[in-house]
This record gives structure tokens, sequence and C-alpha cells, in this order.
């Protein structure tokens, strides 16, 4: 509608300049010319009505969806921002390029004297609405507060580095596109004026020869010599630009030196940085400069720029000598580099390697009030009974649920409708019949794309089918009598434990909502499926935005709907739309200078359900702290990195809460300076939400990557690199990759009660042996602190792809895990769990789970059991946990039937009898009787396991 409406408008202001065409110039040149130019000046006003409608419209939506989340302060702040940052680009890039081109086309009659403004400050809005989101580097810097921490090379307070270099270098860097820009301009009509192009006319002049067009004169000599001084000296003016910006851009480059130097080994400055390329830098500015000055008083005196174009060696002799001593600043440092530092680098980089290793500690938060370093001596006492029962809180939430084979599992026994999706399982704990628990949850989401094709219509996808219903939730260790998992959020209505359930199951705002949807129409929405009917319900929410008058319609028909908002009879003054119904978007686009985790949770907190989004502030300017290259993309370059922000965005009217959890982060406070309504402190944090806060995963595989090489605070050791670790490997379904960090309920050494952490163990690089392991907890008071353990020196303890490796050779299992993956079947080996118990004692455990092809639904056939000894270690599987721990701790022991590893005519019928169980329990699997399919394998459990 709008389209063809522009369309419109463009065709009828261009008929002018078509009726112009048609008609021809009639020999004379310049007026034709100028007859064009007025015409196209009608398409020009046409675009630009255009453009401000369209302006228009989009900063209503703006407003209009900042004002659903109460949020109007922040639009109207950032939009001053942008206006403010885009009108003076707008006069000083137009004012200085018109300068320029009016000076440039002053001598040409074909070009109409308002033509160069025009071209001017049409770059100038150009350059103007690129430069907008400026904003965000100037709010940081507006709001920067001294950080109380300065750099050992400039003595320059944090925040500088954080906070207003990045401002500074964009500033320098639009300068050289628009000098570039006006160079270009400069060289191109100078250049063609100077071959006499065709398409360029001088102004009549009283001394000009004839010519046989009577509007035009060729010049004469000195008129010729005039425009050409006038070009010569305009370039002067910007040599002198040009040499100012590099000189302030390669000031700059000084303090880049302490955040990224030149040195392989030291990240930052280092001893040939601080020595000789600082002084080479300061060198550069110098001759930028003083080659500016020449320049400068070569464009404003006129004798001397006469002189200085006299004769060639005027110019040449101070300018190369200039250049002379700018490739002396570059070539010497490196030279020294190479002949002299890099022969004595572990001396004479050593103070520049602490700084380097306390720098990115400090950036990463590695060390500090936040951080514990421990050394853990593995127990070499085997397990017993007393043992387990000691650990019995812990190993009650010891996870034998792998998330990614949970995840289709759920799908096809609690999707209920095709319609119905589920999208990643996270992990929490709740308190369940009066015990904090360990529950794997996931939000039950409405995905539109599976409506079949003739359901999907206007009135379905936008009016009818807007929200998913309810979550399923799972505790992490217990099954039921078919191998599936033991339910305690479920079905629709939700049936759920009291603190899993909520007043309304109903998710308007998830991962998965992509689209826009109506509420409060005149059609009712779809709820859920009840019977051979399904529920339909009314929004009673905040959510959305009001479509009370035309204005509002034409807005949002502009976006999406056209004119269906208008013809349409489903819509009321009570209707709303909503939209960026997706959590992440919607958090980004309230605070588009914050990073999100990857992996957003959803909770139950009693009235209604919420998710819970970490934020991180980043920057690339710590001074002497290395830029993280590891796992996750979307934070390599960054040398800091804190997670100050938890955003809540409520599931059912998409309201977004961002609650600053550091305090001492210097980016976040200048964010909270300029922007004090955004952001609540996180003691306002409600106490439902609060005790589901946990260690985000993302910064954690961040700092774990990142310590894996700067836990040595020795320079000499961190110099040779002699004990870096790595995260090590697993395998999932017999792929190896790197193993992820896993939230578990565990009791640390020291400590009088479990608690709920995120852990990763880490190996030797290089080698499958473990050499420690980090936790970053998320109960109450320690909620943010990382300890990080190590093992003694000289101890042996098998890392995780060691481990896979015994299990996959160990002859009691590897027959059935070859039984098992063939024929129809896959074997899935789950996460490898390191369990730390009290005693000091590491346990590890996996989940192995047989999917058939057909159906794709994992079912827990097995759970693998150790305990890692120095030195040593002992594995056991069973067809449950309990079982495993009864085996690992010599209550009963398997027979050689249960090993799977039959010597007699016994075991060969034995092993003929598993294989038929197993054949039926497949094709009972495939037909969707798990009923049948459970007393099978308990059955089979009965014959390869007998008590």
């Amino acid at each position: 509608m709008f389209d063809v409406l522009y369309l419109f408008v463009l065709v009828w202001a261009a008929l002018p300049l078509v009726r112009t065409l048609m008609q021809g110039g009639g020999g004379n040149h310049i007026a034709f010319v100028h007859r064009l130019y007025r015409d196209a000046a009608y398409i020009l006003a046409a675009a630009i009505g255009i453009i401000v409608f369209e302006a228009a419209l989009g900063i209503s939506l703006e407003i209009y969806w900042f004002e659903e989340l109460g949020q109007s302060h922040r639009y109207w702040l950032s939009l001053e921002y942008r206006v403010a940052i885009f009108l003076v680009v707008l006069l000083s890039v137009g004012l200085f390029v018109g300068a320029n081109l009016r000076a440039l086309c002053r001598s040409y009659a074909v070009v109409p004297a308002s033509a160069p403004w025009i071209i001017a400050f049409g770059l100038a809005a150009l350059v103007g609405f690129f430069a907008t989101p400026l904003w965000i580097p100037l709010v940081r810097f507006l709001g920067a507060t001294s950080a109380g921490v300065v750099d050992p090379v400039f003595g320059r307070d944090l925040s500088f580095y954080l906070l207003a270099l990045p401002l500074y270098d964009r500033i320098v860097d639009i300068i050289i596109g628009i000098l570039f820009v006006t160079s270009a301009l400069w060289m191109g009509i100078g250049m063609a004026a100077r071959s006499g192009t065709a398409a360029f006319a001088y102004r009549p002049d009283p001394f000009g020869a004839s010519h046989p067009h009577r509007s035009v004169a060729i010049p004469a000599p000195e008129q010729s010599r005039a425009v050409w001084a006038s070009w010569i000296r305009q370039g002067m003016v910007l040599g002198t630009l040009w040499c100012v910006t590099f000189g302030a851009r390669q000031f700059l480059a000084r303090y880049h030196l302490v955040v990224d130097g030149h040195s392989q080994v030291v990240a930052g400055a280092s001893y040939a940085d601080v020595n000789f390329w600082l002084p080479g830098y300061d060198l550069i500015v110098a001759c930028l400069f003083a080659a500016a000055a020449i320049l400068g008083l070569a464009a404003a005196i006129p004798r001397f720029r006469a002189w200085l174009l006299m004769h060639q060696s005027h110019w040449l002799t101070p300018f190369a000598a200039l250049a002379l001593l700018v490739v002396g600043a570059f070539v010497v440092p490196a030279g020294i580099e190479d002949l002299y530092v890099g022969p004595n680098q572990i001396t004479l980089e050593l103070p520049y390697l602490l700084r380097s290793i306390a720098g990115t500690r400090q950036a990463f938060n590695l060390e500090g009030p936040s951080v514990e370093e421990r050394e853990f001596a593995v127990s070499a006492t085997p397990l017993t009974t007393a043992d387990l029962a000691k650990d019995a809180a812990t190993l009650q939430d010891a996870r034998i649920w792998d998330w990614r084979a949970l995840e289709p599992q759920l799908q096809q026994i609690q999707g209920l409708r095709p319609y119905y999706t589920f999208h990643g399982v996270d992990i929490d704990r709740y308190e369940i019949d009066g015990a904090e628990r360990q529950v794997m949850i996931t939000a039950r989401e409405l995905d539109v794309t599976r409506l079949p094709a003739p359901a999907q219509v206007w009135v379905n996808l936008a009016l009818k089918y807007t929200h998913g219903y309810g979550v399923v939730a799972v505790p992490v260790n217990e099954i039921d009598s078919r191998g599936n998992p033991v339910l305690w959020a479920h079905d629709i209505p939700v049936e759920a434990k009291k603190d899993l359930s909520v007043a309304r199951g109903e998710i308007y705002f998830g991962e998965l909502t992509e689209d826009h949807v109506y509420v409060h129409t005149t059609e009712k929405e779809f709820d859920f499926p009840q019977g051979q009917a399904n529920a339909e319900t009314v929004y009673q929410g905040t959510g959305g935005i009001l479509l009370s008058n035309l204005w509002r319609k034409l807005v949002i028909a502009r976006e999406f709907d056209g004119p269906r908002l208008f013809i349409s009879g489903y819509f009321t003054p009570e209707s709303r739309v909503m939209l960026r119904r997706n959590i992440v978007e919607r958090a980004q686009t309230l605070a588009p200078f914050l990073s999100f985790d990857n992996d957003p949770y959803i909770v139950a907190d009693g009235d209604r359900y919420s998710y819970i989004l970490d934020a991180y502030t980043t920057s690339k300017n710590y001074p002497y702290s290395e830029a993280y290259q590891g796992s996750l993309a979307s934070f390599r370059g960054y040398n800091y990195l804190r997670n100050s922000v938890k955003a809540v965005i409520d599931a059912y009217n998409g309201s977004v809460t961002f609650y600053v959890f550091d305090r001492h982060d210097p980016i976040i406070n200048a964010y909270r300076q300029v922007l004090p309504e955004l952001f609540k402190d996180e003691r306002e944090m409600p106490e439902n939400l609060r005790r589901h806060i946990r260690y985000p995963e993302d910064i954690f595989t961040v700092q774990a990557e990142m310590y894996g090489t700067y836990h040595m605070t020795n320079p000499t050791t961190f110099y040779n690199r002699e004990d870096r670790w790595e995260v090590p490997h697993e395998l999932y379904r017999s792929i190896e990759i790197a193993m992820l960090p896993y939230y578990v309920t565990t009791q640390l050494p020291g400590s009088d009660k479990p608690e709920f952490l995120l852990m990763l163990p880490l190996s030797v690089a290089g080698k499958n042996q473990m050499a420690g392991w980090l936790a970053g907890l998320s109960d109450g008071e320690n909620y943010g602190k990382m300890v990080a353990f190590r093992f003694p020196k000289g101890t042996f303890i098998d890392g995780p792809a060691q481990v896979e490796s015994r299990i996959s050779s160990d002859s009691r299992f590897s027959g059935d895990l070859t039984l098992w993956d063939q024929h129809g079947s896959q074997v899935i080996r789950g996460n490898l769990i390191v369990l730390p118990l009290v005693g000091n004692q590491l346990t590890v455990m996996e989940p192995v789970y047989i999917e058939a092809e057909q159906t794709k639904m994992p079912m827990l056939a097995r759970v693998v059991l150790g305990q890692l000894l120095p030195d040593d270690r002992k594995i056991e599987w069973a067809s449950t946990l309990t079982d495993a721990e009864r085996l690992l701790v010599g209550a009963s022991a398997p027979t050689p039937a249960a090993a799977g590893a039959p010597a007699t005519g016994t075991g060969n019928e034995t092993l003929e009898r598993a294989r038929a169980l197993f054949g039926e329990m497949q094709r009972e699997y495939a037909s969707g009787n798990f009923a049948r399919y459970g007393e099978l394998l308990q059955q089979l459990g009965k014959l390869l396991l007998p008590q």
C-alpha cells in the first residue's frame, strides 16, 4: 500500500523533468542544465517528504513500543542524542564539504550556485545518519567516573580506556572518511578541469575568446592560472587537515600500545613498546604536525606558497626529511626488537609479563575477593557405603539426564500437539516437598510454522494462535518404570509441584516467538487443546501497543499488515499488537549497548513465568589484557568482560527489568549515570526470582579458557607455557566434542552444605590428565564467586577423554555398546560429569541412552559411575544410579553375563536371549507402545544384571 503511494508521488514529481528532457536544450546548454537541475529538485523534494513521513512513522512506532515497556525516557534520551549528533554532523560536514565544492565549482557556469551546497548537505545527511550510533559511546563518555585504577605507562585512569578512548577513535575515523570524500571530489573536479573535459564550461568572461555557443566562453590563460592556483591552495588546506587528523590518530595510537603492543608474548606495552615504539610514535606525531604547519602556512600566506612552489627543492627537502623521520620511527624500533630484545626477551620482558598476567586476570575477573584458588588433594580411599550416606544430598541430585537427549524425549511425550515445541532444556533448583532439588525445565512454546498448511491463514497466525502454554519440569535423576523421566510439571492445564506452579501459564514472549500477534480483538485466542475442542481466552495483561486511533493503526499498518488493519472487522480501540516478542531481541532493543548470554532460562515465579537473561559489558581497550580468542565467537576480540546485569522478562506481559549485580564495573556505572531509570539495584530483585539466579555459562566458559593460561602467575613459567591447561573433550553421540560447563549441586571442601554451582574440569594441555576444576557459585551471598581447584603436582588423575576411552575399551561394557549401536538404533553417550564429594573423593558419571532411528527418542539404558583415584580409577555401570552406586562400593558384584563377557555356553544363551529382547524392544518402541517397551527393558535389565 505505502510503496505504491510512494511510487505515485515520485512519478508525479518526475513529470516536469520528463517534459524538459523531451523538449531538449535548443542549443543553450547552460539554460538546459539549469532547467534539469530545477526539475530534479522536485523529485528531491518528494523524496525528502517521503523520508520525513517514513521517519515519523518509524519514530512513532518506537515511542509506542518503549511506552509499552515504561521506558519512554530511554527512547527520548537516545533520540535526543542521535538528533544532536545528526545535526552537528549535518552542519559541520555540510558547511565543510559545501565550502570546498563551492570553491571548486565557482568558475563553472554550468553548475548552479546552490548545487554544491545541496550535494554537500546530502552527503552530510548520509554521514550524519551513519554517525548516529555514536550515541552509545557518547553516553559512556558522559557517564564516565573514575575507576580508581591507572595504567602503569601513562598513569591514565581505567575509565579513559574503557569509556573515552573508543569515542575518540570513532570521531577520528569519521573525520578521515569526510576528508577522503572531500579530497576525492577535489581531485576529480580539478583533474577534469585540468584536462579540459567537455562537461565543464567556464563562466563568460569579458576577456574570453569567442565560442560557437553564446553563453559559453573559453577562459584566457590568466583566468586558467588563477583557477589552478585556487585549486592548489585548496589542496594545501586539505593536506593540512589530513596531517592534523593523522597526527591525532597517531597520538591516540600511543594509548593503544598499552592495550595491544607489538610483542608476541606480552599483552599490552612491552619493553620495546615503552622504550622505543612510544618515542617513535611521538616523533611521528611531531612530524605530522610539522607537515601540517608547513601546508597551513603555505595555504594562508601567498608569498610563502609562491616560494614553496618556486623550486621543487623548496618543498621536497622538508617533506622528504619528515618522511625519512617517519620511516625511521617505524624501522628503528622494529630493528631493535628483533636484534636486541629478541635474544634477551625473558630478562627484558619480565616486568611487562607480570603486568600482562595481572591485567588479564583483572579484566576477566580471575582474581580478587570474588576468586579463590585452592589445592584439591584427591582422596586415594575407595568409596564406601558410609561415604555414600554422607553424600546423599549430593547424589540425590546427581544428574543422569542429558539436556540434549531429554529435549526430543519431552517433545514426544509432552509436545501434545504438533504446533507445540521445546527450545532448550535449562537446569535450575526449586524447593520440592520441603527440600531444594535440581530441576530440568523447558517452556512449551507455540511454533505456528508447524500448523497444517491450510490452517496457516492470517486470522490464525495473527489473531488466533498467539501464545504457548506452560512448562515441563523433571528431576535430574529420576526415571519411571518405562524408562521415561518423572514429570514434576506437565500437561495442559499444567499440573505441577507447588514451587513450579503459576497462576497464568500463557507464554506470549519467549525464545521462539519471532512473529507479531494481535490481542483484545473480537476473535478469541486459542488457549490450549481440551479434548476434541479447544479452550479459548482473552488476553488480560498489559503487554502490546494499543491501536486506539487512526495514526497508531497507520504506524502498525506500515510495519506489518497494511490495509488489513483498516478493512478488517476484528479490531477495536482496545486491541493491541505485540511485537518484538523474542526475549533476546526485546532486551537487545532496550539495551543495545549490552551483550547477552546464549542461554536464557525460564522461571516459575508464582504468579506467571519469567525469563532470566544474563547481560554483559565488554571492551577491547583494557590495558595489559589479552583479547579472548576462544570457542565463543560472540566474545572474540574483547579483552574485558563482566556479567554486570541480569534482565528479567515477563513471559505474559513482556516487561523487561534490568538488575545491576556488579557495582564495581565502570562501564555499567557510566550507563547508570546517564540512564538511571533503566536499571535497578540487585537488592530490588524479588526474592522469588533472586533464588533462581545462577552463574552464567558464557562468561564461565570464557573465564575457564582464559584461566587455562592465566592460572600461571610466575612470569618464567608463563613465558614458557609450561603448565597450560585446556578444556577437555568428551563423547556425545560417539563424536568427540569440547566439554561444556554443567550445573551440579555438591558440597565444596570447607563448606557445611551442598550448593548449586557451575563447574568444569580442566586438563593438562595436550594430555588426557586432569589438572583441576573450576566452580562458579550461585547461591545466596556466594553468588558470583569462583573457586579454582588444582590437583597437587605429581598426581595423575584421568581426564574426561581418558575416562571415555576406558569405558569404550572395558570388556564389561563394550559388548553391550556394540550390540545397541546397530540394527536401527544408536547409542548416545551423554554429558560426562565429574562430581567432587565431601571427603575429596572424585566421582565421574555418564548416562548412556539408546535411540531408535524411527522415533528419535533417546531412552536411558545405563548409568556409568566411577571413582577417580590418584594413578587409578574404578568404573561400574548399571540400569540405575542407585545400582551403580552399590556396585561401586562393592555391595554387589556383577555376574559374567552382566559384565557382557560370556565365556560359557550359558553365557552365549544369555546373549542370544538379550538380542531377542532388544529386537522386540525396538519394535515396540517404533510402534509407540512405551508401556510394553518399559516391561521389556526391565526384563533385559534382570537378564544382564541379576541381583
